[in-house]
């Protein structure tokens, strides 16, 4: 009988992280069509040297998620946002990009879903845009990027989109803009080596300190790259800001586990808590190899069956799901 039990013990184990794997969904993983980009006059972002993985096609790319058993992703168009000046154009950029979006979400469906974007900084035409789209089964929540333009997120200009998304329980997920615009990171690549991850910083602390995330509970932030400097830095935080509730609200926002450093990983999660992280690639911002290590390394950071679940899709799944 103990044999048995034993046996029936290692069986339920196997079960579980096969349950985890196969539940597996990246919520960082993004999408150039090339129409889109022909729109926006963006040559600079796909293909790019820093972009390996943007030649696949569609099938290349479904196989590599089949390779390591990413049972879905979760298509978000980066930096690549329809923000522009004049408002025609925006709009049908937004249009452009969630239709394409959503096109592919339907052909391989169960594969991929769909972070909408939206034409800012046209507050009417994004409320437009949130009621066309949010809606749509395979639009499972918006991306922004982490400043929009020159302006913060807490910006007041932006709180009807924030009271919308809020009403609607939405999931928002950030991303960096890529801010070339700011001179000190003009060379030797900083605007993305190093500008990316303070913008992560920067917009996750203006959520926090500026009572986004109190006055809109119902919307799930999903902030990039472990929060960027935020798990290093929290001391020196909470320290001068002498705000005794920053680190209660920063851990009410969701961290994706873009990084590949166990040791990122192991002070995201003292600080955030297991059951805040989220499983992602960057694809195709990585070599097949570090898309490969994007999911192995989260498997030696310490984790629990149950933990790794979570992170790997567990988690996603409950908070992406609009049913």
């Amino acid at each position: 009988m103990r044999w048995a039990k034993a046996v029936s013990g290692i069986h339920q184990f196997v079960e579980s992280v096969g349950e985890a794997i196969r539940t597996t969904i990246d919520v960082h993983h993004h999408y150039y069509p090339q129409k889109y980009l022909e729109f926006l006059e963006r040559s600079d972002i796909s293909p790019h040297p820093s972009a390996p993985l943007s030649t696949e096609t569609m099938e290349d790319r479904l196989a590599r998620m089949d390779q390591e058993s990413i049972k879905a992703a979760i298509l978000s168009a980066s930096q690549a946002q329809p923000y522009l000046a004049q408002k025609t154009r925006a709009a049908d950029g937004a249009k452009m990009a969630n239709d394409l979006f959503i096109d592919v979400a339907a052909q391989y469906r169960e594969r991929f879903k769909v972070f909408a974007a939206l034409p800012l900084p046209h507050i009417d035409l994004c409320l437009a845009e949130i009621e066309r789209v949010l809606d749509h089964p395979d639009v499972v929540g918006i991306t922004v990027t982490c400043t929009i333009l020159t302006e913060p997120l807490d910006h007041p200009r932006f709180e009807p989109i924030w009271q919308e998304l809020n009403r609607k329980k939405s999931v928002v997920f950030l991303h960096p803009a890529g801010r070339e615009d700011l001179e000190w990171l003009h060379d030797y690549h900083l605007t993305w080596m190093v500008g990316a991850p303070f913008e992560d910083t920067v917009a996750a602390l203006r959520l926090a300190m500026s009572g986004m995330t109190q006055k809109y509970r119902d919307i799930r932030f999903i902030v990039p790259h472990l929060g960027g400097t935020l798990p290093f830095l929290l001391a020196r935080l909470l320290r001068q800001s002498k705000d005794a509730t920053l680190a209660g609200e920063l851990a009410t926002l969701f961290y994706d586990t873009v990084s590949g450093s166990v040791d990122a990983l192991t002070a995201a999660t003292h600080v955030f808590g297991a059951d805040h992280l989220l499983f992602g690639t960057d694809y195709p911002y990585c070599t097949g190899e570090e898309f490969h290590h994007h999911q192995t390394y989260l498997s030696e950071a310490g984790f629990s069956t149950n933990e790794l679940a979570a992170i790997l899709g567990k988690t996603s799944s409950a908070l992406l799901d609009k049913r």
